[in-house]
């Protein structure tokens, strides 16, 4: 094929507004041309409006090197909107509580079995860590006689039993005790603390007895029973009362994420009825894990939804507001565990005040009711001179918080979900939610349940133009779950952003044949494996797949309107905490890199590299022609500054990219962050937190060029300082 014939192929797989040129071929030679219709990749791979960003790309058979080249002066004028990079938290697992939440105690309101049916494996596992060698069951727990999580210590003459007359709730744990054969008898609760973090811990419950005198000893035992630190409490009378007490542990001997023992006890014959006990670490930061708040704030958390997620269908809000130690516990029915209600509105917003990110509500549009989410909405935004803004300040916020996002409703087309629903009758209650809150705060930012394009078109046709932005849940992989080889499905999750750009194109066409202006609120996204021989979403596939689905929204120049990246703590990819111990999944060191640097203005890239066809896997949509390197160029609002994203797609060959700026001083030097591991699947743990971490660098840039290692399966970031 001659260069003219190879130009005329390149002009017929233009797309849109794509403008693809090919570089002389004498530059790499006439053999390396393996296929044209890679060119077709710059329409699909680029996204919507985007294809202005390539100038060129070509797909060669040179096997370890790449050239890309950014004008920095022919920047988009519209920025790239910092909430790309946001979160999502919910009511799920250890995400909330025993995740960002610093309370330790599992049951502190001495409740019943049936709220934590499913938490009988767990216990047995912890106790075989305080009892090691023992078989695999729990000492005798009446369910009748002691609440779940907690079991008995010490001998005597001792009545268990769960009463009814509780300070709230429905049970309280009672203890009586007639004579004890051990210096103390008592309840007991297996757990882990951040020793490794302090030594001070707050301690807080209500107890009630009868006549007489007496005193409960509180204290933290090793597993051998020794006691690292005890105080005691003089009981009260035969009405409900509120005691506190500071315990400050002599950790000699003890390591970090040793199990531990919590224990509350008598010393001598009484009759005593416990409630709502609590122990924080007294390093809490408003309730929450400091570890957690300082790791979001480190990377300059943007936006947090919140609180689900399938959890929200059957959420009551006011269940989470006033006194904590009056909130009920509730069923969580979309994931068969407790509620507590510890963190409600008024502590979601004291941790995205602490982290400085902004909040953002997902509501019950489940079975709960436009009145609610209007109510809701009056709660957070309203002044005090309304019902539930002055509710608000009598729980001591007087100011509104001025959430801005509502998504109304989440996933309501699954059948998975509580009230889920067809799309015409989604489209009716978006209509009747935006009418009730819209009544309340016509400032606020509503987005609507998306979904496929069959989903959206009803939708679209019912609530017409009440739509401002509709929503996109993209968890890839669940089918692949029973794929044996990993490097198929490592190849396609890294073709499938490639494909994902294409699709975004498409939903925002279908917005825009409706009359109205393309925005899709990205809020739940993850790797969805779950499989520990595939790549997940705790390893480092995760990362690389995150950073080019942001790459792709970048570069919609404004149709994607934010992401929420799914999780926070112990739920998808982000951080893990294990036995009180905080470390990051690889995939937050990719939101770190891109949330910490300030660029916002697209500028064009082109780019040259070998390339794939991705095969694709069950449920990972197949894309042909990918190419090994995606590229992602910011510039600032006056093209002084530059922050070059790089991911290598390859599993196992690593790049030389050749990178050129136009414009730049004729030396200087950039700073490079490289995010890589053994192996896409590599992953951290407690006893390696670091195992996947940034690793930092500098090369030398003369005239604006520069050759950037990119080792396999790596994400990096080029950052050059202001020119």
């Amino acid at each position: 094929m001659t260069e003219r014939a190879v130009r005329l192929q390149a002009r017929r797989h233009r797309r849109g507004q794509a403008s693809i040129a090919i570089p002389p071929l004498r530059m790499y030679g006439m053999e390396a041309i393996r296929t044209l219709g890679c060119l077709a990749v710059a329409g699909t791979f680029l996204g919507v409006r985007t294809m202005v960003q390539a100038d060129q790309l070509l797909i060669w058979h040179s096997a370890d090197s790449c050239r890309v080249a950014v004008d920095p002066t022919k920047r988009e004028p519209r920025p790239v909107s910092r909430l790309l990079y946001g979160k999502f938290t919910e009511h799920l697992g250890r995400n909330i509580y025993n995740g960002m939440w610093a309370q330790v105690l599992r049951n502190p309101g001495f409740e019943s079995w049936r709220y934590f049916a499913e938490s009988k494996d767990a216990l047995a596992g912890r106790y075989r860590h305080v009892q090691p060698g023992v078989p695999a069951q729990l000492p005798s727990t009446d369910p009748d006689k002691l609440a779940a999580w907690w079991m008995p210590y010490g001998r005597g003459e001792v009545d268990y039993s769960l009463d009814g007359n509780a300070r709230n709730a429905e049970f309280c744990q009672r203890l009586a005790v007639t004579k004890l054969e051990t210096p103390e008898v008592g309840l007991q609760q297996p757990l882990f603390l951040p020793t490794h973090r302090t030594a001070d811990y707050e301690v807080s419950f209500w107890a009630r007895r009868q006549e007489g005198g007496g005193a409960l000893h509180l204290s933290v035992a090793s597993v051998a029973g020794q006691s690292l630190g005890a105080a005691t409490v003089e009981l009260p009378g035969t009405e409900w009362q509120k005691l506190e007490a500071r315990l400050t542990l002599d950790l000699t001997g003890v390591n970090p994420g040793d199990p531990l023992l919590f224990r509350l006890g008598l010393e001598a014959p009484a009759t005593v009825w416990l409630d709502q006990v609590f122990l924080f670490p007294a390093d809490h930061v408003d309730g929450f894990d400091p570890d957690v708040i300082r790791l979001l704030r480190e990377s300059r958390l943007p936006l947090l939804r919140w609180p689900g997620g399938n959890f929200v269908s059957g959420y009551r809000w006011k269940d989470g507001i006033g006194p904590l130690d009056d909130r009920p516990i509730r069923h969580n029915r979309a994931w068969n565990m407790p509620e507590y209600n510890h963190v409600g509105t008024d502590e979601f917003m004291a941790f995205c005040r602490a982290v400085g990110c902004e909040p953002m509500i997902c509501l019950n549009a489940g079975d709960g009711t436009p009145e609610e989410g209007a109510q809701w909405l009056e709660y957070c935004n309203g002044g005090t001179d309304m019902e539930y803004g002055a509710l608000r300040a009598k729980n001591g916020h007087p100011a509104p918080y001025g959430v801005r996002y509502w998504e109304i409703g989440n996933e309501l087309y699954g059948i998975w979900q509580i009230g889920h629903c067809t799309a015409e009758e989604y489209a009716q209650r978006y209509r009747a939610f935006y009418a009730a809150m819209h009544a309340v705060d016509p400032s606020i930012l509503f987005i609507a349940n998306g979904d496929n394009p069959a989903w959206n078109e009803q939708v679209l046709a019912g609530a017409g133009p009440l739509v401002r932005s509709l929503s996109l849940h993209t968890l890839t992989g669940g089918g692949a779950r029973d794929e044996t080889d990993a490097e198929r499905v490592f190849r396609a999750f890294m073709g499938f952003p490639v494909w994902y750009a294409g699709y975004l194109d498409r939903l925002a066409k279908q917005m825009a044949g409706a009359g109205l202006e393309p925005k899709i609120a990205l809020t739940e996204l993850q790797v969805f494996t779950n499989r520990p021989n595939l790549p997940n979403n705790a390893s480092l596939t995760e990362a690389l797949w995150t950073a080019q689905i942001l790459n792709a929204c970048a570069r919609t120049n404004g149709v994607v309107e934010l992401v929420t990246h799914s999780a926070l703590v112990n739920h998808g990819g982000g951080l893990r905490k294990e036995r009180e111990f905080v470390y990051p999944n690889p995939v937050h060191w990719c939101h770190y890199l891109y949330a910490t640097q300030d660029c916002d203005r697209l500028a064009p890239v082109t780019l040259a590299c070998p390339g794939y066809d991705s095969p694709g896997a069950p449920s990972i949509d197949a894309a042909k022609n990918v190419p090994y390197l995606d590229c992602l160029a910011l510039t600032d609002a006056e093209g002084k500054k530059l922050t070059v994203f790089l991911v290598n797609r390859h599993p196992t060959t690593g790049f030389d990219v050749r990178l050129h700026v136009a414009g730049r001083p004729e030396t200087e030097e950039a700073h490079v962050q490289t995010l890589t591991g053994d192996s896409y699947m590599a992953a951290n743990d407690r006893e390696h937190p670091n195992r996947v971490a940034l690793a930092s660098s500098a090369v030398v840039v003369e005239h604006g060029d520069a050759t950037v290692r990119c080792p396999a399966h790596s994400l990096v970031r080029v950052s050059l300082p202001e020119k």
